[in-house]
């Protein structure tokens, strides 16, 4: 009777053991919704790291395209060099996907208005001409030319786009010479850049 005494009893302890170190199912089911807390919160960490990458970016028409032959520095933008008829540029687009605000920085000169196209993996999303700096075509502007008749910075919107990393971003100008005469000369597809600005 002794005997059968002591085996409830340390049947009972052990029980109380097993209990306390966590062995119960409760103890088990709180681990995994920590488990499950911790994965959500990292997914919405997740999710606020990709929002944070649509920041907005100026890619550098210098630093960050690569052009085809005939691309030169003309007066702090780059252009066509003389008599080189057309060329293109591209680069790959480094931000966060989202919607962009997308504006060309071109460099608009008094004696040519030259076409230009701007487009996203090959797609245009804008084109026309550069804006004569002085509104209106000037062939006669006296000398020196950058004093009285100088280039002037003009943003060109191109529409608010789905943009995505790894884009192509592309930009096409060509030359033009609508000023005849003894010194022929004209525009050069002048350009600084292109901007993104993040679209709510």
């Amino acid at each position: 009777m002794i005997r059968n005494m002591l085996r409830v009893t340390c049947v009972a302890l052990c029980a109380v053991v097993f209990t306390a170190c966590g062995g119960g199912s409760d103890t088990s089911s709180g681990e995994g919704q920590d488990s499950e807390n911790a994965s959500q919160q990292q997914d919405s960490a997740g999710a606020s790291s990709d929002a944070a990458a649509a920041v907005a970016i100026f890619l550098d028409a210098f630093r960050d395209f690569k052009c085809s032959s005939g691309w030169a520095n003309r007066n702090g933008a780059l252009g066509r060099t003389a008599y080189s008829g057309s060329g293109t540029c591209s680069a790959s687009f480094p931000g966060g996907p989202g919607k962009y605000k997308v504006t060309l920085q071109a460099q608009a000169e008094f004696d040519g208005s030259s076409p230009y196209r701007v487009s996203i993996n090959g797609k245009t999303i804008k084109q026309g001409n550069i804006p004569y700096s002085e509104g209106r075509l000037i062939c006669d502007c006296p000398d020196p030319w950058r004093e009285n008749c100088p280039d002037r910075v003009v943003t060109i919107d191109a529409g608010v786009h789905e943009v995505n990393k790894g884009d192509d971003i592309g930009y096409f100008g060509s030359d033009t010479y609508p000023c005849g005469g003894d010194s022929p000369h004209g525009a050069y597809a002048k350009w600084r850049g292109i901007d993104f600005t993040p679209v709510n």
